[in-house]
């Protein structure tokens, strides 16, 4: 899981990187103002690159969730499955990471 979401985050990386270089390399007079709209097309790539970020980690949590027996929670009553299954599909990614943070890094899954 580590190495996934470190891979991912490398990944992601080199995207912003590289395309910061190819969309800034203008040196040309005539394009004189694509700096700023370089800057804007990299602004929209990290945002971008956010969403998918959360996207994944939300599918990986919700799948973590839906796998987990309900006594596994902590604090584990008999709805607390559903409730964090609820948080976790209606607040997508934050309800995801507050998912890993408050469930899956206390009690990993076992086997």
């Amino acid at each position: 899981m580590k190495k996934l979401m470190a891979r991912l985050l490398a990944a992601t990386w080199s995207l912003l990187m590289a395309a910061g270089f190819l969309l800034t390399g203008c040196s040309s007079e005539e394009a004189a103002g694509g700096g700023i709209v370089a800057g804007m097309i990299c602004l929209w790539a990290f945002f971008v690159a956010i969403w998918i970020f959360l996207f994944v980690v939300w599918i990986i949590m919700l799948i973590d969730c839906a796998k987990r027996k309900p006594e596994e929670f902590p604090g584990g009553g008999e709805n607390t499955k559903t409730i964090w299954l609820v948080i976790v599909i209606l607040t997508n990614g934050i309800g995801a990471i507050v998912y890993y943070f408050m469930v899956k890094k206390k009690m990993p899954l076992t086997k």
